[in-house]
């Protein structure tokens, strides 16, 4: 096995283990009833430790190639960029479902028109962390604050599969490319794509099982989320 696959096959086994985790925290928080629950997975990848600033320092030469056309020769840079990755970390995160986004998913489904679904994943910051809260709201979030340590200009947009056996899943991960050294508390799910934005409905925010995770530049964060009735 080539060291390439290998890489391959350790982040789909990340992948695996996180999408677990959340599948096991969310068979825990269910019961018979019409109550709205979910849960991310989550699972970070980056360079091994000693290769981080070549690897940053490879990733910026390719967007500095893109920018000027030679999209194959930064294709060649990040492929071989991409053999110094490792999985960093594995988890899942159980989640609050917000009064908030619970009163706008009844609105919309059982009184709403012409509605048109935009929904999108950001970061919870350690940083003056109390807790979260079900009246917690995107204009009101007293016990936490925002963590914007990565490279997307917005918070990053999640793609669902169509609902199955009363859930409903991302069919793939959303991923964040962090451009800060951070610790995050857990991912949060909201209506309004602006880092730092304060409308919009929260739907939903979430802590990791296993405590606050920290990231360094040149990390990724992919976060998925099944939500359930």
């Amino acid at each position: 096995m080539n060291r390439k696959t290998s890489k391959s096959l350790n982040r789909e086994l990340a992948q695996a283990k996180a999408m677990s985790l959340a599948k096991a925290v969310l068979a825990a928080s269910i019961i018979e009833a019409a109550t709205a629950h979910g849960a991310f997975a989550c699972w970070a990848v980056g360079p091994v430790e000693h290769m981080r600033a070549e690897y940053v320092e490879m990733l910026a030469e390719a967007r500095d190639l893109e920018e000027g056309g030679a999209i194959q020769l930064a294709a060649n840079l990040r492929a071989q960029a991409e053999r110094m990755l490792e999985e960093k970390w594995h988890d899942a995160a159980a989640n609050v479902v917000c009064t908030g986004g619970k009163n706008d998913a009844l609105d919309k489904y059982l009184a709403g028109s012409a509605y048109t679904a935009a929904w999108y994943l950001g970061l919870i910051s350690s940083t003056s962390y109390t807790g979260v809260a079900a009246g917690d709201t995107m204009a009101s979030h007293a016990g936490w604050t925002e963590s914007t340590a990565y490279s997307q200009a917005t918070r990053v947009a999640p793609s669902f599969s169509a609902a199955s056996s009363g859930s409903k899943a991302t069919s793939a991960a959303a991923s964040f490319s962090i451009n800060a050294a951070a610790t995050i508390k857990g991912p949060f799910l909201t209506s309004n794509n602006t880092k730092s934005g304060t409308t919009g409905i929260l739907y939903s925010a979430g802590l990791f099982s296993s405590g606050d995770r920290t990231l360094a530049n040149g990390d990724t964060l992919n976060v998925t989320y099944t939500a359930g009735l």
